[in-house]
């Protein structure tokens, strides 16, 4: 017996079901447990042959395939299926759920859409002995339903505001002769406020091609901090083509700030230029303090102490200057790196070992930060970059 939604609805379940984060549908579906006093109640979404169980109550999560699954029939309608007594209906009395364990016998589902308006699973409830919903009790699943669509409907554009974020991220070399540089951005949930970015400008002073390399970090999480991540992104690329790091930041700070303050955001950002020829760097830091030149020999902070991007108090922002030398590596990070460091700078110098293992490049030493941060529990986004001169 063919329980397949259409295929529209199965492609759109599979992308949800793999990326269902823990606990984000758990709530509702224990919620519905509890007002109908069933012992089993779960969210199911029907794909390409299988059924993908992603919150419940009572029943393993997991998958199994869709012609042992009710669900798969009440996706089929847009109305509420419900079963007095699964052993008395021929469609469903031989599935392994009710001929093996749990044994159950009653069965409520409410179909769920997704975000192509096609269903995409149901929020259902499963009792082990007969019964019948009241009129009220119906509506109220019909209830929960729909909010769990809502749900749904949140976490699907978190995933593409997520997408679209990663997108936005350098994804090949600069062009530009005698740099390595590599950055990963690991955001805490689907988007967030973490941002890298790289570019070449012309020297403001007829110096030649820089290599211009940016961390930023807007305050929060999720989709708000992403899109103003992806503003200052975009407005300090436009005003770092014609001047030098410091008005670039000072104009950047005017553009942005009603943006950073209608929002009560703010944005650190360390921003640094690189002449590939000498190793002559300049930098701002504001309000960010996450950045050294490591080597064999120790690290030097590259610190400012100025202030983030859209805070109450008017600040101006002027460029240091250091040099990168042979040898020597310059490394960016975020505060999600810092956080399990306990923010020590002493923990750094422990660790510059690792760090600079000779033969590692840039992409494996932000791999190895990066993944050092998330296996220690990191809860905040997590960003690294790097750079060396190759010549």
């Amino acid at each position: 017996m063919s329980m397949l939604p259409p295929s529209t609805g199965r492609q759109e379940a599979e992308a949800v079901a793999r990326n269902v984060p823990d606990e984000r549908y758990d709530r509702v579906v224990r919620l519905a447990q509890a007002i109908f006093g069933a012992p089993i109640a779960a969210l199911n979404l029907i794909g390409n042959g299988s059924q993908f169980t992603v919150a419940s109550v009572g029943f393993p999560k997991g998958e199994i395939p869709v012609e042992d699954s009710v669900c798969g029939v009440t996706v089929q309608s847009d109305e509420i299926l419900e079963v007095r007594d699964l052993r008395e209906d021929e469609r469903f009395a031989s599935i392994p759920a009710v001929t093996g364990a749990p044994r159950a016998r009653f069965y409520a589902g409410v179909p769920v859409r997704g975000q192509s308006g096609q269903n995409i699973g149901a929020l259902c409830i499963l009792d082990l002995t007969p019964r019948t919903l009241g009129r009220q009790q119906r509506e109220m699943l019909a209830d929960l339903g729909a909010l769990l669509e809502r749900e749904l409907a949140v976490q699907e554009e978190m995933d593409l505001a997520g997408q679209v974020q990663q997108l936005m991220l350098p994804t090949s070399a600069p062009d530009i002769a005698g740099v390595e540089v590599a950055g990963r951005v690991q955001p805490a949930r689907e988007a967030g406020g973490d941002y890298f970015d790289w570019f070449v400008v012309d020297d403001p002073n007829g110096g030649g091609k820089r290599l211009q390399v940016v961390l930023g970090d807007v305050m929060g999480k999720g989709l708000a901090a992403s899109l103003i991540a992806s503003e200052v992104r975009a407005v300090l690329r436009g005003h770092s083509r014609y001047t030098d790091v410091g008005d670039a930041i000072t104009r950047t700070s005017m553009t942005t700030r009603h943006d950073l303050e209608a929002n009560d955001r703010f944005s650190t950002l360390w921003v640094g230029r690189l002449d590939p020829s000498t190793g002559a760097l300049d930098y701002v830091d504001a309000g960010h303090g996450l950045a050294i030149i490591a080597s064999a020999q120790g690290y030097r902070r590259l610190y400012q102490e100025y202030l983030p991007l859209g805070m109450p108090v008017e600040d101006t922002w002027t460029k240091a200057t250091d040099v990168l030398q042979a040898g020597e590596l310059l490394v960016v990070v975020s505060d999600g790196v810092f956080d399990v460091l306990d923010d020590s700078f002493d923990e750094v110098e422990a660790r510059l070992d690792a760090i600079l293992e000779p033969g590692l490049s840039c992409r494996q030493i932000v791999d190895r930060i990066v993944n050092f941060a998330v296996t220690h529990d990191a809860t905040d986004d997590v960003t690294a970059v790097a750079v060396r001169l190759t010549a």
